[in-house]
């Protein structure tokens, strides 16, 4: 009997105090809870549920037609980007001949900068001395046609390719050329200048081993005359000694 009044005492005792923790004074409460209605925000400060921030394809109220993407303001271009203002076509090939020049010079680090460039974008077609052996082309079993040689070609636009302006050669990487296409969109201005460098550094190396090789020939022609000689002249004097006996 005695445990049976102390559990319901215990009982009773419990259910006051938590009918008692209800009532405390000063106590806030969600006005929802009354209605068993979930807490949609934690605070009345940051609204945690629905968020400030634009939505993704959402209007953007700060413009007037609540658009989001804009037109670049007239005469403006993005921050680092530069324009080219040579046209696709002849005419502006050959004004990029006549006016572009070269705004890098021939450091070390910036011919290693072109040379790199160089055996990512332009080696495979035309060659690592630049005479349009690369392997696309030498393993194509003559389906892809040969570029024209740095070192000792001519360009289709008239003219010694090593004697090509730099503008052109420009012109060309932006745009592409007869069977080369477009190398914009993968070598920046910059890295074009540079590959240029390279460039022009294959075709004085070209030039170099030309004349070199023009120098041996150049020998080797004047010892087989001088050899030549000296043979003929040793005919002479044995014939000679043999009409004089």
């Amino acid at each position: 009997m005695r445990n049976s009044n102390s559990i319901a005492l215990m009982i009773f005792t419990g259910v006051v105090l938590i009918l008692g923790s209800c009532a405390i004074p000063d106590r806030k409460y969600s006005e929802e809870l009354k209605h068993d209605i979930p807490v949609h925000q934690f605070t009345g400060d940051l609204d945690m549920y629905k968020s400030p921030s634009i939505e993704t394809y959402g209007e953007n109220a700060n413009y007037n037609n609540n658009m989001g993407s804009r037109h670049p303001v007239a005469g403006t271009i993005p921050r680092g980007f530069m324009p080219y203002m040579y046209p696709n076509t002849n005419e502006g090939y050959m004004m990029a001949g006549d006016s572009l020049r070269n705004p890098y010079s021939n450091t070390p680090e910036n011919l290693a900068k072109g040379a790199d460039i160089y055996t990512k974008f332009c080696l495979h077609c035309h060659g690592t001395t630049g005479a349009g052996d690369g392997p696309v082309i030498t393993n194509s079993n003559g389906k892809f046609p040969p570029p024209t040689s740095y070192i000792d070609g001519v360009s289709s636009g008239g003219g010694d390719m090593k004697d090509l302006p730099v503008g052109k050669m420009f012109h060309t990487i932006t745009y592409g050329r007869n069977m080369m296409g477009s190398h914009a969109s993968q070598i920046t201005a910059e890295e074009r200048w540079k590959v240029i460098l390279h460039i022009q550094a294959l075709i004085n190396q070209g030039q170099r081993a030309s004349a070199e090789s023009g120098t041996d020939e150049s020998e080797t022609a004047n010892e087989e005359e001088t050899s030549a000689a000296v043979e003929a002249e040793a005919e002479e004097e044995q014939t000679e000694t043999e009409e004089n006996e």
